[in-house]
């Protein structure tokens, strides 16, 4: 397990692994398996280095079982190895996850990731048990605790991450979604040198890379990689002049997003990007105007499109 952990790490360090959006039919609760392939294929040509699937931008938890595990298939099959995929299997019923992290393993997923059970509050040990049994589930694959404590309302602390990084032999590392950069540096100093710390926050992400983490997952880049695969790649070259640049850019495109409709404006600029991700899963509502072609504006005077 540690060589298979090591090797994970090295392929994700230094780029950005998109939360890939989830291609929806009209109904918006049925998996489309023939967009996510366009999906996942547009964002390896962009070159990114793994892709998450099933998370917070991929709408995991709000999809039935089945269609997490159809999602997670058709991503599988679609990626062929080129990058590594994780598969979030998260869920706030430990058999649901029991079963996410059974079939994950059973497809080679190259990771797991699961929330922490959310909307109840939970101690560390009960946090423990939820990740040993999802461990058991998966026994042979590399799992990444996912921490969103402002959404899921449980965390995962330095302490615990660290406890569980020597209680659970396949514990990988986590995927922090923090607000507070401290708090991950936290992390970073805490957990063991082989543990993958990977980085949500958006608008901090120079920064992150900076205190040690090794990659971005992010949301945005599902729709529009090419500014977080070049800050990456500046930010790895040590070219901090040009990744400043870039992080400016990625700030200025999150200010064009259409507020309380991440989801569906994240959707919204595939489609005019010519990936027909569908709708967002409802309730979650839709942008009623366009929301690309500033951003696309943007993105050519930074010369990234």
């Amino acid at each position: 397990m540690k060589a298979k952990i090591k090797a994970l790490k090295a392929r994700l360090s230094n780029g950005v692994s998109p939360a890939l959006s989830t291609p929806l039919m009209d109904d918006g609760y049925t998996v489309n398996p023939a967009v996510t392939a366009q999906l996942a294929h547009f964002l390896m040509d962009a070159g990114v280095k793994g892709l998450f699937v099933g998370g917070t931008t991929g709408e995991g938890i709000l999809l039935e079982p089945g269609q997490r595990m159809r999602l997670h298939q058709a991503a599988m099959d679609a990626a062929e190895g080129r990058v590594p995929v994780l598969l979030h299997v998260g869920a706030n019923r430990l058999k649901d996850a029991v079963a996410l992290a059974a079939h994950a393993e059973s497809l080679g997923a190259d990771g797991i990731a699961a929330v922490t059970p959310y909307y109840y509050g939970m101690d560390d040990d009960g946090l423990a048990g939820y990740y040993a049994a999802v461990a058991a589930a998966a026994p042979n694959t590399p799992l990444l605790m996912y921490d969103i404590p402002h959404m899921a309302v449980n965390g995962v602390g330095p302490a615990l991450a660290a406890r569980l990084s020597r209680e659970i032999p396949s514990m990988a590392g986590m995927k922090s979604s923090q607000k507070d950069a401290n708090a991950v540096r936290a992390v970073r100093d805490a957990a063991p040198a082989d543990f993958i710390l990977l980085a949500g926050n958006e608008s901090v992400a120079l920064g992150l890379l900076a205190l040690g983490v090794d990659g971005l997952i992010s949301g945005l880049s599902t729709a529009i990689p090419e500014p977080y695969v070049a800050l990456t790649a500046a930010a790895a070259a040590g070219d901090l002049e040009t990744a400043r640049s870039h992080q400016r850019t990625i700030n200025q495109l999150l200010a064009l997003m259409p507020a309380g409709k991440r989801i569906g404006g994240i959707k919204t600029i595939l489609a005019e990007r010519g990936i027909p991700v569908g709708p967002a899963v409802p309730p979650r509502p839709m942008p009623a105007s366009p929301v690309w072609p500033p951003m696309a504006a943007l993105l050519q005077a930074a010369g990234l499109i």
